[in-house]
């Protein structure tokens, strides 16, 4: 009898520990957005951008919690300190105020998109005299395509959303649209069909190279803490080849619903 509640109480000690160790794990919340295929409500690991940053964290026994919103609304909650980070955000002075940047958690492209019935090349800007852009209300570009726009080297199309600008583009409404070409890729394949995609390209040279964050709020009592914490894992997975895995698995469509 005492071997056997002996025996019990050691089982009940192992359950114990190990539901504290799942239970008692440490949870970050973080606010999320819609930009497929690195970050979606309705994406595997909710997107790739989604998936580094959980994996990241996981490294150092850390749980995500995300929250999806509208833009605006993602950067005011983790800015006032309601949630405790936001993803995924380029850098900028004003952000800078209120928020830690982790090390990088992509580094994006962003190109020209055109039908393919219609030659282009570039090289610089003045290459670009003439043409109509299509660009997407809200969004920033980068200093050189600014500068371009600013003396009117193109003339600009604002649309409201990135799915707006390729029905322009296939109609013939403008000549050229920028974004991502993962981005634009994946917006083709969930929006338009194959007769459609099959009249677009983009052309291989980038307009920049741009790097997305983790922004975490300094409101945040231990904003330090889960930044080391992010960077620490960060570090590990692309180390392992994880992270190169998830952005070849963004290339096959692996991450779509």
């Amino acid at each position: 009898m005492g071997m056997l509640k002996h025996f019990c109480l050691s089982v009940i000690l192992a359950l114990s520990i190990g539901t504290q160790s799942v239970f008692g794990q440490e949870v970050i919340r973080i606010t999320n957005g819609e930009w497929p295929p690195f970050m979606s409500q309705t994406y595997k690991h909710y997107g790739a951008g989604s998936h580094i940053v959980t994996e990241a964290f996981a490294q150092e026994n850390i749980t995500v919690k995300y929250g999806f919103y509208p833009w605006k609304r993602a950067m005011k909650e983790a800015r006032e300190g309601t949630w405790d980070a936001t993803l995924l955000w380029g850098k900028n002075e004003e952000r800078e105020k209120s928020f830690l940047y982790s090390e990088s958690v992509l580094t994006l492209r962003t190109v020209f998109f055109h039908r393919k019935d219609m030659p282009f090349n570039w090289q610089k800007w003045e290459d670009l005299s003439g043409y109509k852009l299509g660009v997407t209300r809200g969004y920033y570009y980068g200093e050189g395509l600014a500068k371009a726009i600013e003396e009117n080297i193109l003339r600009v199309d604002i649309a409201n959303s990135d799915v707006i600008n390729f029905h322009k583009l296939l109609a013939g409404r403008i000549q050229l649209f920028v974004i991502e070409p993962e981005v634009g890729y994946e917006i083709l394949s969930e929006n338009f069909p194959q007769t459609s995609r099959d009249l677009l390209t983009n052309h291989p040279r980038p307009i920049r190279e741009a790097d997305w964050f983790l922004i975490i709020s300094k409101k945040s009592p231990k904003a330090a803490y889960w930044l080391e914490k992010f960077n620490k894992g960060l570090k590990k997975i692309i180390a392992s080849g994880k992270h190169d895995q998830i952005m070849e698995d963004v290339l096959l469509g692996k991450y779509r619903p």
